[in-house]
């Protein structure tokens, strides 16, 4: 019992250090200059996607300079539905040796651009009418390599079990840590970055065998003192994840946090154990108190409780479209966070492989 105790008063003050920040990408409007932008967008059998975010790129207030769709060898309609827009259309049906299939994309797609800038965006991305303006004001007040995690849109049940791996991804990165300015790794859905830069440093080969290649090449950046700015998406840029069911969900985050797990910095891990063992221990000693009948600590756990929901709901109000139930109930989501972040690490570790979109990680 002393133990959950310790563990409830360190985590509930880690929580404030490890949340306390989510920068916006805010509306606006460019100031210095037009550049000449080569959006790339890697697709794999992305027919119920692709569609949405050319159409939202033929409404940008930004001039773009090209838009290069790569097909990664898709086996659904996605070609047909790209060759409609007035876009370039890149295939190709072999995987190089030694790559992962959305570095070898992404690469690709930059070998042919002819923009000055760089704008790597996912099939699955959706962008307001100002997004890409919105994204260069930002830019060009730093010109440094520029990543943003869209605002997540919750529309069914499953998708609820997102709740914690959203928060624990933008920590991740030390975005949301207090007073950090300097970030680990980057968000893969929308990364900007000068090509000239991106072709200097390699492109994508430093993590052409990666499956979490956002991760690794922003660590590689920051080996090399370069500076990645991060951003949240806010009402510009947004997603809507793993619409195929629970066993996309399960499958998308079992590749993500499984390979990630053995990356994050020992210090960030720490604050991130003690923040979950706070979580846990919390409902055990509320139901603790109750059979003891401890009525003072259980007024005190269930204050604590209630400024936690308070917080949570706070927090994932800036990441995502999460109901006001789910911070309520966070118990149970923290479970089913458990539950799949130990299956994704089983079936990384001892089956040696996971699968995306039909591939062999």
């Amino acid at each position: 019992m002393e133990i959950n105790i310790i563990a409830i008063i360190i985590g509930f003050i880690v929580s404030f250090f490890l949340f306390s920040k989510f920068p916006l990408l805010n509306k606006n409007s460019c100031k210095k200059k037009d550049y000449k932008i080569s959006i790339i967008i890697p697709a794999r059998n992305e027919e119920n996607n692709i569609d949405n975010i050319l159409n939202d790129l033929e409404k940008q207030t930004y001039n773009i300079h090209e838009i290069i769709c790569v097909d990664d060898n898709s086996q659904d309609n996605t070609a047909n539905v790209i060759k409609k827009h007035n876009v370039k259309y890149l295939l190709f049906d072999n995987l190089k040796d030694g790559w992962k299939g959305k570095p070898w994309a992404c690469q690709n797609g930059a070998n042919i651009a002819s923009g000055e800038i760089l704008l790597f965006i996912d099939s699955d991305v959706r962008f307001s009418s100002t997004a890409v303006e919105s994204l260069v004001s930002k830019y060009e007040k730093s010109n440094n390599p520029l990543s943003v995690q869209p605002y997540h849109v919750v529309n069914k049940f499953y998708e609820y079990f997102s709740y914690f791996f959203n928060l624990i991804q933008i920590c991740a990165t030390s975005l949301s840590i207090y007073k950090q300015e300097k970030y680990v790794g980057f968000y893969g859905p929308v990364f900007m970055i000068d090509k000239k830069l991106f072709l200097d440093n390699g492109g994508y080969e430093p993590v052409k065998d990666k499956v979490v290649e956002d991760l690794h090449l922003g660590k590689y950046y920051n080996s090399h003192s370069i500076n990645v700015d991060l951003e949240l998406g806010g009402d510009e840029i947004k997603f809507k994840m793993y619409p195929k069911g629970f066993f996309q969900l399960l499958e998308g985050w079992s590749k993500n946090f499984s390979q990630a797990s053995v990356s994050i910095d020992l210090k960030l891990f720490l604050m991130v154990f003690f923040w979950v063992s706070y979580l846990s221990a919390l409902p055990i000693e509320i139901r603790n108190s109750i059979v003891l009948n401890n009525y003072f600590s259980l007024v005190v756990e269930i204050i604590i409780y209630i400024i936690t929901v308070i917080k949570l709901r706070r927090d994932t109000k800036k990441i995502g479209s999460f109901p006001f139930v789910i911070s309520l109930l966070f118990p149970f989501y923290l479970v089913a966070f458990v539950v799949i972040f130990f299956y994704s690490l089983f079936k990384t570790y001892f089956f040696k492989s996971t699968t995306w979109k039909g591939r062999k990680l």
